[in-house]
């Protein structure tokens, strides 16, 4: 594996551990490793900004926001890989891959040897996660899809009948009769389907209920229909 135009940064609290830490790495990927601190703004020293950066992010002395700059910061450059090591647990691991771009999750209590492999397998490309955390990431990720792709399942039955009313036309009051509820009422449910949907008004709403092909909100019939 040619290294000569990698670089793997590790970027967290100096200490005698973290030094030995990077001594190893050196040693074992001869390839550019180097520390940055926790305390400074993001930014990729010049000297490494023509090189293929690998960059190690502590999760245990970076807040969220910052790692986020972090991905941000090096997202510029095309073939910047980022990882957090020192994860504390996989529901960790899952809650911070789902808000930004990480390419490998390193525990706390993993060995030298096997984030040495990790690296390694990062510098050629691929991604370093654990089967379990891959399996919980992708019911994650398809939950998510759904959620947006429908996002009538967050009605209730009765906002449901509501909206699938004002799609055929029902006026506010003409709502209230066919359900035996007062105006009052209807607007209450009105506001809560806007509320969820992210709309401001029933002709929004009606818009983004149009493009769910798959779901189906029926208007309920009235007496003289069903008789």
């Amino acid at each position: 594996m040619d290294v000569t135009n990698i670089a793997l940064i590790m970027v967290t609290k100096s200490s005698p551990q973290n030094e030995l830490f990077l001594d190893y790495l050196r040693q074992q990927l001869d390839c550019h490793v180097q520390q940055l601190p926790t305390d400074e703004p993001p930014e990729l020293p010049e000297h490494l900004r023509h090189c293929r950066v690998v960059a190690l992010l502590d999760d245990d002395h970076l807040e969220e926001s910052v790692l986020r700059e972090w991905t941000q910061q090096l997202g510029q450059y095309d073939d910047a890989i980022f990882t957090a090591f020192n994860m504390s647990n996989e529901d960790r691991a899952v809650a911070l891959m789902m808000r930004m771009p990480l390419h490998g999750i390193f525990y706390r209590g993993d060995s030298l040897e096997l984030i040495s492999k990790g690296i390694r397998k990062l510098f050629e490309g691929e991604m370093w996660l654990s089967r379990p955390l891959m399996e919980r990431l992708l019911c994650a990720y398809w939950h998510r899809q759904h959620d947006e792709q429908l996002p009538l399942a967050s009605l209730t039955p009765r906002e449901q009948e509501i909206l699938g009313l004002l799609d055929s036309g029902a006026s506010n009051l003409d709502i209230a009769d066919r359900l035996s509820i007062s105006e009052h009422t209807v607007k209450s449910h009105l506001y809560h389907v806007f509320r969820k949907l992210k709309v401001r008004n029933r002709a929004q709403a009606l818009n983004l209920l149009r493009q769910q092909p798959t779901a189906v909100v029926a208007a309920p019939r009235t007496r003289r229909e069903t008789a």
